[in-house]
């Protein structure tokens, strides 16, 4: 299998969907059973007498955790996108008549670095979630921080969706590939 041949391409991007999918999955699961502990913050913390009271030291790790986590879920949404764009990007470089032995170099790299990311998106994602654990120390969170921390658990419940969304995606195109990788073998192509 040599480095500008199709199958080259073909696995990478295999290689690519299945980590992808790994990874989004558990991702998934792990985010949305945050954010349905961060939904339930005001049946929690509702009993108090006060009104309304500043966030404590707890409910402020809460909320960067919590945020952080949001973020990390966005990016991995993010990953699939960037790498189809980023592929088409390469591929548009290639002139006829000319070499393309740099871009093939820069397409494999760009399929690694898109597969590491994945993998570190889920690894900070699962850090993030370990650092919530159980939502037993914020008890003190009244009014505005339980509001807060019930938002942030909905904005992780729609990130974890969109998240599952393109995983669906990335799977039917896999399943796509895969059912057809006997004709793309044989077509030979390069990018």
């Amino acid at each position: 299998m040599a480095l500008s041949s199709s199958s080259t391409y073909i696995y990478a991007y295999v290689v690519f969907a299945v980590v992808y999918l790994a990874s989004s999955i558990a991702f998934v699961f792990s985010a949305v059973r945050v954010s349905t502990s961060l939904s339930r913050v005001r049946d929690i913390a509702g009993d108090s007498g006060r009104a309304s009271a500043e966030p404590g030291l707890v409910v402020r790790d809460y909320v960067s955790h919590s945020q952080r986590l949001v973020d990390y879920t966005q990016l991995a949404t993010l990953l699939p996108l960037v790498y189809v764009v980023g592929s088409m990007f390469l591929g548009s470089l290639i002139l006829g008549g000319t070499g393309h032995t740099g871009i093939n170099y820069g397409w494999i790299t760009f399929t690694a670095a898109a597969t590491i990311a994945s993998i570190a998106f889920v690894v900070l994602g699962m850090r993030e979630s370990a650092k919530l654990g159980h939502l037993k120390d914020i008890d003190e969170a009244k009014g505005s921080a339980a509001d807060v921390l019930q938002r942030i658990g909905v904005r992780l419940g729609v990130s974890a969706a969109l998240l599952l969304l393109v995983a669906v995606f990335m799977l039917l195109n896999l399943f796509s590939v895969l059912s057809s990788i006997e004709g793309l073998l044989g077509l030979k192509f390069l990018i």
